[in-house]
């Protein structure tokens, strides 16, 4: 829960960034500190492809958020702009949290990256023990000691919400001295129609089997506020006929669903009624279009 910032006290701010590689809890931890489902969050591997900013603001503290897109080695200039957003993330902030899996332990991407930061404003999280033993956590701890020699360590659970109250406490006694970038009410810097195309693509995540969700995008292409509910029309963007086929589903019945869920997430959001009219339409290569990236924002 946000406060009022305090004026017994000089006013503390800063950016910290939510890095790892993919799949490691990253959105999960961001929306747990936050109350809110800023950040979709799937079982899917690099489902985060932007920076997405989350402000949490405590006493006369303000701690800026951002969630980065899982480093990987995958190529294609969609893969290299994910990559880039990530690590530009990490440059630019006050306080590094790189997150761990517990279950998977240190990884090709962790010992690449760690070449690249430095210790001092860098905390390793590691995440997910609770679905690993307790005695298994040490010698991760210790490896990464050995990896990132005078970096903090801390274990948590992001789903269950373990040991977040520590770290929390912990960056909060990290920011610098300086005045809030943001109202104390305000959570994010996204606007609405990008939190709206987010969740229709989280439940395209949800609802697509296999590499399907990763050949999509959605752009929010009409938003009007209307006096008894919002009007909202979404193209979903695919790179070949059958995939297009595939989302859709016999008789509309794919899209329909996506649909339905995607409104009820969105309703949530906006907290009034919501019309929502979604398309699909193919666009090949995608994924290679500079400008089509941009438009997306990468």
């Amino acid at each position: 829960m946000s406060e009022q910032q305090s004026s017994a006290a000089p006013p503390k701010v800063g950016f910290v960034a939510i890095a790892g590689a993919t799949n490691v809890g990253k959105s999960t931890l961001l929306n747990r500190i936050l109350g809110h489902s800023l950040s979709i969050a799937t079982s899917k591997p690099q489902t985060t492809r932007t920076r997405i900013l989350g402000v949490e603001t405590v006493g006369n503290t303000q701690i800026v958020f951002c969630d980065t897109p899982g480093i990987h080695h995958e190529s294609g200039l969609l893969h290299q702009r994910m990559n880039a957003e990530a690590r530009s993330g990490v440059r630019e902030a006050d306080v590094v949290c790189w997150l761990i899996d517990a279950s998977r332990g240190l990884r090709r991407i962790d010992r690449e990256e760690a070449a690249g930061m430095a210790a001092e404003r860098t905390i390793v999280v590691i995440n997910k023990c609770d679905a690993v033993k307790k005695p298994a956590i040490l010698p991760l701890i210790q490896s990464v000691t050995a990896l990132l020699p005078g970096a903090e360590i801390v274990p948590i659970s992001a789903l269950r919400g373990e040991g977040v109250g520590d770290l929390v406490e912990l960056l909060l006694s990290r920011m610098p001295e300086g005045p809030w970038f943001f109202e104390a009410d305000q959570i994010t810097d996204q606007t609405e129609r990008v939190l709206v195309a987010e969740l229709v693509r989280e439940q395209l995540f949800v609802q697509l089997e296999a590499e399907l969700p990763y050949r999509v995008a959605v752009l929010v292409e009409e938003f009007r506020d209307l006096p008894k509910h919002t009007s909202i029309a979404a193209t979903i963007y695919t790179d070949s006929e059958s995939s297009k086929r595939i989302i859709v589903g016999k008789g509309g019945a794919r899209i329909k669903s996506v649909g339905i869920a995607a409104r009820a997430a969105i309703e949530k959001l906006l907290d009034r009624p919501v019309f929502l009219e979604l398309f699909v339409k193919v666009k090949p290569g995608w994924q290679e279009d500079p400008r089509f990236l941009q438009e997306i924002g990468l």
